[in-house]
């Protein structure tokens, strides 16, 4: 039986181009994984604006 209520909240678009973090969905690096970001410059304040942009990213010890 299909639950047409079901809706995922972090979720890879079809093609494999781009993964989505919903409203309410988060994603989690487990231990010894990491994230790599490639910015387009090495200038500290083109670099401080994008971060600054982000406003989604919340750094938190486990």
């Amino acid at each position: 039986m299909v639950d047409n209520t079901y809706s995922t909240k972090v979720y890879e678009k079809q093609g494999g181009k781009e993964l989505v973090v919903a409203s309410g969905g988060q994603l989690t690096v487990e231990s010894g994984g990491k994230v790599v970001v490639t910015l387009p410059t090495a200038d500290p304040h083109v670099v401080g604006q994008l971060w600054a942009n982000a406003g989604v990213v919340t750094v938190s010890a486990g």
